[in-house]
Formats: structure tokens, C-alpha cells, sequence
């Protein structure tokens, strides 16, 4: 096994180790303070060298995103794990062993559906962790899986069940600390895979168990009591237990409606080194008292209650301290955690996006507890993080204040989140950490009053006082409430834009002069005298046309085939790829353009544009044509386009004007074949009919066009700079800083 301890490497060796560009190296380090420090280096003096260990444990904290994960690799996967691997270090792997399980599975198909194996995955992991005694054999660890949830014979009587355990004898993990690192990361298969159908109740995503848990250990002494009143598969917990010093002990409380959420989370905190958990089955909400022994209250309570839960009619119509919920099932558990919480603790619970603003009973409720002080923080969460529904959630901070605050901190961390699949997120250490800094800043002072101060916070965050939160009519909502109400008078207007503006307005006011100067005439003609010339009886074309196969007056090439080799970011050094989203207005738009390394530029250097060629997109919305101009020149044109490249340079803007004319539209449209997405080939463009006039008049006709072309770019620009000016001066004419003389 290699020693990552002994070897060093350069920012340069981490971004090919792990697959990423090199800039991308230098904004992890620049953007975490935690990133490890550069050592001394005898072999490689005024080069900045890593500890491989250090910076392996550091990526081991960065999952891979779904657009950058490679082949074979599951979800969950870490930098840490390609890097390692990159490495040649061999030392157990959970994500290569959760894969290696998960592929014994076709031996079981058609006898075991998918959840049943899961479940008995989790099970022997569990086993293989915590019972000695059920490793003396595969038999004797399958017998040991069987009573965990009680499983059909046909299931651990299976074939399948004894090579499957055989597996742990051959690679299985070494300690409880692997064991609880493929019990996560099962957990979060079975999440992905069966939390649509049946397993959704069962599951908290994991960064946001871990971001509740971060908010809660943001401030304050470690607490005596952590608790759950709707634990599912302990993850909430665990995620708690995981911020907390090594030498604390808290008592850990939890319940849970469902026999096998129950015994999950028994598992998953045994694994953890929890093993006195006390977890008790029972809709908590609908609990008249607590269990014996909870009384005195938890220091920190965390929970994701069940989606759309409908509180019984008894329930719902008992004493509530704040108001009877009736059926609300989201207001009886905002109320239940407050109860349950001891004087001075905090909790972190999910909500919903519509708890903050819906009204009726709802609001009532909402309003007492704003008034009592209950209410610290909201922080509003992206959409997509739960397998079981695409609906955005917030995050509600209640405590039971010795002291109370004068104000609520909102926080929309709306936008944050990588996806991680066609229709799943996950907040990255990233986005965890500048929300969890944006709630400590205002602990301390930095954001105070009305907004964010400023200093590390990077999300928008801002602290209402209770009179504003009154006259918003008790709407807690982070997306509205982190942007001040703006006065119709904007008293921080300044001269600086309107000037701005209006240079940008002169400039495209000259250009469009010189345009229409040029516009008078190539060659002396001026539009109004346009004529039209009479023709033979019985020919298609006037005197002196010709016609002529588009191949055989322009090289068309189509784009590379499959996936870019070589990452792509939107900054730094390298020629732009032109995409079917840059054309417009027949030119290539500058804005969300790829850039392509220079290194990996090399492998398509055939794919170059140069002035003069067109480019026309080839699939989906067919025909779309562009000019590349100057600007342009040395580009790169992208798989759904087709490069045109004139035989002769001065047919560039006939050609232009000739594809988008409508009859070669209409022709286009025919000859693309497809369904779902239509495409046209390179040879059947090349048979398109071109007519051809005299060469000077091509010349005339292709040049009217791209000033008209040109013309029509001055004219947008002219109305937008004119929407813009209008916008800056109407701001300062109603603030009174600029009087109309």
C-alpha cells in the first residue's frame, strides 16, 4: 500500500490526480481557509509542494458531481477516492466495495426485488460491524442478517446470500469506522433508487442532515440531550453526533413510526459508536406526554417531519400552546419542538417553503411564535434535494431563549447546490459552510439590523427586526425578506452609470451613422434604385445566372462526435468553442462561451474556425446560420454545428444570405430527417440548389446583406442602451439629483 505520508505533490500533480483543470486547484485553496498549507521541498526548491495525505484528506470532504463523474463511479464518490486511486493506494475503499455489492445483485434477480436486497446489504453490514461472533463464517453472518429484519427464508436462504457474504470475507471493511462509511453510503443509494416508490420516509439527504447539525453546533457549549421526534434512519442524529468533541457523551433520544425506519437508525448509530440510543416507535406528535426519562427537555432537537403529514382530528384539536393546528401536520411539529426543547436549547427542523407564508390558522400560529421569540433563523434551501419530491424546503431555528434576540435572521441559500443527477442536488461543503458562517456572522454582530455587513458572509442574508417583520404580516420568507424594500426614489443613485450609459449610447450612435453612410451604396447604386430584370419566358433564373450544388461552392465539415476530451470553464487561456446557444442575429454571440485548454485544443485543431467561414447547426432546430467574423477568428465549432468554409472568401455573405432566405430554409426543413431530433448531413447539404448571379453582382448582393445585418446588431444595441439610459436617468430625475434645466 503506498505511504501518502512520504509523497509530496504540486498543485499542477492534484488538479491531473483528480482530474480537474489546474485553476480549479488554485480556487479551492483560495476559497477554503482549510485547504492544507504548502512544506518545504529539498528536491524541488521554489515550487510549492503538498503532504498526498494531507491534501487526500482534505478531498476526501469534496464529492464529485454528477457531470464529472467518470465511468463506474457511484454517487458519493470524493476527489479523495480518484486521488488515492490515482496514487496507486490500495487501502479499503468504500465506494469500490458498495459497487462490488451492489453488482451481486443479477443473482438474485427475479427471486429478490431491489429494496429487499438493499435492506439485506445494510443488514449484514451492520452484522459484519457490531457482532464479532458473525464472522467466524459466511453462514453464520447470513444467520446473523436474518434476525435484524426478520427476513424471508427465500432471501437469506438464497445461494446468493452465502456469496454475498463471502465477499466480506474477501474485501469486507476492517472497522466500525469503514462499516459506518458503506452503511452511509448505501443509505444514500437506497434514497436514490426507492425514494420515489416506498423508501422516502425513510431518509434525510445527507448535507442537509449535516447542515442542520452545523447550525446547531455553530454557537453555544456541547449539549447533554440531542433528540429526534422523527429519526427515520438516524441520519439526523448521526450527522448531530459527528459535530461534537470526541470526549462528549450526550444522551440520545429518537422515535420513529415505522418497525424498519426504527431499526435502521438502531444500525446506523450503533455503527457511529452509539449503541445506549434510546429510540422508542410512536408518532411523537400525536404523544400526549413524553417518554419516561425525556421530561426535562433536549438541548438540541433536530428533525424532518413527513411531508404533508395530517395531524388526527383529536390531536389537532388538543391544547397547543400556540394555537390548534387542525390539520396541519407542519405547525404541529414546529409546536411539538419548541415543547420538547430544554430553557436555552435550539432546534433545527424542515419545513416546507409554504409554512413561512400561507395563512389561516397557519398564520396565527406563525405569529405567536414570532411574537414569543421562538423564532431565530430561517435559511431557505434549493429545490431538488429530496428523492420524494422536487419542492424546495426551508430550515427553521427555534429555541427556547433565556435571552431574547431582537430580530430573525433570514437566509435564502436558494441558489446553492450542485446536481448530482437528471433531478437531484446536493449542497456541497461549500454552500454548507457560508451558510452556517452567514448564521455565525450574525450571532456576532456582523449582520445586524437590516442587512448583512459584509466581511466572509457570501450568501444573501439579512435581520429583520419584529416591526418589520409586523408590517410584512408575519411573511417569513428568505427570498423576499433578504432584499430591503427599495424606495420608489433611489437616494444611492449616482452620476457615474448614466455616464456610462450614454457613452455606450454615443458609440453605437456612430456606428450606426457610418453603417447608414455605407448603406447609401457600394458601387454608387442606392437601394431605391432597385430594378427588376425582365426574363425570358419560360426560365427560372435572369440573364446571366447560373446555378450550383452548394458542395461545389464551399468544404462543409461537421463537428466532433462524443463528449470534448479536456474540461471546460469559462475563464482562462484557450480558443472559445462556438456552441448552437452562441448563434444569433446571423453572428456568434461572445457571452456563455466554453473555452477549451490549450492542451486539449490540440486534439481538435482540424475543428478551427477562421474569418470568412459559416457555421450552421446540423440537429434539433436545423439551419440556424452564423458568419464568423475577426472576432472570431481561431475558434473552435462544436458537435451539433456544420463548418462552411467558401471555396472562394467574397461568396461568405451570399452564402449567409442565401441560407437563411426562406426558400433555403424551406429546403432545409425537408431534407432533415429524425423524430425526437431532427438532423440534416453534410451530404445531403451539399446537394442544396444554389443560384448564382454574375460574380459582381454576388459581391453587391452579399455586402447589401451583412450591412443590413450589421444594421440590425447597431439598431438592438441602440434600444438597449436606450432602455438602460431611460432606467439610470429616471432613477435620478425622481431622487432629485438631476434637474431637467
Amino acid at each position: 500500500m503506498t505511504n501518502l505520508g512520504r509523497i509530496t505533490v504540486t498543485r499542477s500533480d492534484i488538479a491531473r490526480l483528480t482530474g480537474v483543470q489546474r485553476p480549479a486547484v488554485t480556487n479551492w485553496e483560495r476559497r477554503h481557509s482549510d485547504f492544507p498549507q504548502p512544506v518545504p521541498s529539498l528536491d524541488r526548491p521554489g515550487v510549492d509542494v503538498f503532504r498526498a495525505n494531507e491534501i487526500a484528506a482534505w478531498l476526501d470532504r469534496r464529492t464529485i458531481a454528477v457531470s464529472g463523474r467518470r465511468d463506474g463511479e457511484l454517487p458519493g464518490t470524493t476527489f479523495g477516492h480518484r486521488f488515492r486511486q490515482a496514487l496507486g493506494d490500495n487501502r479499503f475503499s468504500s465506494p469500490e466495495f458498495v459497487r462490488g455489492l451492489l453488482s451481486q445483485q443479477d443473482r438474485f434477480r427475479g427471486e429478490v426485488v431491489s429494496d429487499e436486497y438493499l435492506k439485506l446489504l445494510l443488514a449484514m453490514v451492520f452484522v459484519w460491524g457490531s457482532d464479532h461472533d458473525a464472522r467466524s463464517s459466511a453462514m453464520s453472518l447470513v444467520g446473523a442478517a436474518q434476525h435484524v429484519f426478520d427476513f424471508n427464508q427465500r432471501i437469506t436462504g438464497h445461494e446468493g446470500s452465502t456469496a454475498l457474504a463471502e465477499v466480506f470475507f474477501r474485501q469486507g471493511p476492517t472497522s466500525r469506522v469503514e462499516c459506518a462509511e458503506v452503511f452511509d453510503l448505501l443509505v444514500d443509494h437506497y434514497r436514490s433508487a426507492h425514494g420515489r416508490r416506498d423508501g422516502g420516509e425513510f431518509f434525510t439527504p445527507r448535507s442537509v442532515a449535516r447542515t442542520m447539525a452545523l447550525l446547531l453546533a455553530a454557537t453555544g457549549p456541547p449539549p447533554a440531550h440531542v433528540h429526534d421526534p422523527f429519526c427515520r434512519a438516524g441520519e439526523v442524529l448521526t450527522a448531530m453526533l459527528a459535530t461534537l468533541p470526541a470526549e462528549a457523551t450526550p444522551h440520545v433520544t429518537g422515535t420513529s413510526p415505522g418497525s424498519d425506519a426504527l431499526a435502521l437508525a438502531r444500525m446506523n448509530l450503533a455503527l457511529h459508536e452509539t449503541e445506549r440510543a434510546e429510540l422508542a416507535y410512536g408518532m411523537e406528535v400525536e404523544a400526549t406526554a413524553p417518554q419516561p426519562g425525556w421530561q426535562n427537555g433536549a438541548d438540541w432537537i433536530a428533525t424532518n417531519p413527513p411531508f404533508g403529514f395530517k395531524l388526527s382530528t383529536a390531536a389537532g384539536e388538543q391544547h397547543w400552546h400556540y394555537g390548534p393546528p387542525g390539520s396541519r401536520g407542519d405547525f404541529a411539529w414546529l409546536q411539538h419542538v419548541v415543547s420538547r426543547l430544554a430553557p436555552g436549547g435550539r432546534a433545527a427542523v424542515v419545513m416546507p417553503n409554504g409554512a413561512a407564508f400561507v395563512g389561516g390558522r397557519a398564520r396565527k400560529i406563525r405569529t405567536a411564535m414570532v411574537e414569543d421569540g421562538v423564532v431565530e433563523c430561517i435559511v431557505a434551501l434549493p429545490s431538488q434535494l429530496f428523492t420524494n419530491t422536487s419542492i424546495p424546503v426551508s430550515v427553521w431555528i427555534l429555541t427556547r431563549p433565556k435571552v431574547r434576540r431582537p430580530d430573525v435572521l433570514f437566509i435564502d441559500g436558494s441558489a446553492l447546490g450542485v446536481m448530482t443527477g437528471p433531478a437531484s442536488r446536493e449542497l456541497s461543503e461549500t454552500d454548507i459552510s457560508v451558510l452556517v458562517d452567514a448564521y455565525i456572522a450574525w450571532r456576532g454582530g456582523e449582520v445586524t439590523g437590516k442587512r448583512c455587513s459584509g466581511g466572509t458572509v457570501s450568501v444573501p442574508s439579512r435581520a429583520l427586526g419584529l416591526a418589520e417583520i409586523r408590517d410584512r404580516g408575519y411573511r417569513l420568507t428568505p427570498q423576499t425578506a433578504v432584499v430591503p424594500d427599495t424606495p420608489l426614489i433611489a437616494a444611492d443613485a449616482t452620476r457615474q452609470p448614466v455616464a456610462l450609459r450614454m457613452e455606450r449610447l454615443r458609440s453605437a450612435a456612430d456606428r450606426l451613422k457610418a453603417l447608414e453612410a455605407e448603406l447609401e451604396w457600394s458601387g454608387g447604386q442606392r437601394t431605391g434604385d432597385l430594378v427588376i430584370p425582365t426574363r425570358e419566358p419560360g426560365t427560372d433564373l435572369p440573364p446571366g445566372w447560373s446555378e450550383a450544388p452548394f458542395g461545389d461552392l464551399a468544404k462543409i465539415s461537421i463537428g466532433p462526435g462524443g463528449p470534448w476530451q479536456g474540461r471546460k470553464d469559462q475563464g482562462g487561456e484557450g480558443p472559445r468553442v462556438a456552441r448552437a446557444r452562441n448563434i444569433s442575429g446571423h453572428r456568434l454571440l461572445h457571452q456563455d462561451t466554453e473555452v477549451l485548454s490549450p492542451q486539449a485544443a490540440e486534439a481538435y485543431a482540424k475543428y478551427r474556425l477562421q474569418a470568412g467561414d459559416l457555421v450552421m447547426t446540423r440537429s434539433g432546430t436545423v439551419g440556424r446560420c452564423a458568419l464568423v467574423t475577426d472576432a472570431e477568428n481561431g475558434w473552435l465549432f462544436g458537435t451539433h454545428l456544420m463548418r462552411i468554409r467558401p471555396l472562394t472568401p467574397s461568396w461568405s455573405t451570399y452564402l449567409l444570405g442565401f441560407l437563411t432566405s426562406p426558400a433555403a430554409q424551406s429546403w432545409i426543413d425537408r431534407w432533415a430527417t429524425g423524430t425526437a431530433v431532427r438532423s440534416l448531413s453534410a451530404n445531403d447539404l451539399a446537394k442544396l440548389p444554389v443560384p448564382l448571379p454574375p460574380e459582381a453582382e454576388r459581391e453587391k448582393i452579399g455586402h447589401t446583406l451583412y450591412l443590413l445585418d450589421e444594421r440590425l446588431r447597431s439598431h438592438s444595441a441602440i434600444v438597449m442602451a436606450l432602455d438602460a439610459y431611460r432606467e439610470e436617468l429616471l432613477s435620478l430625475l425622481m431622487s432629485g439629483h438631476m434637474r431637467m434645466e
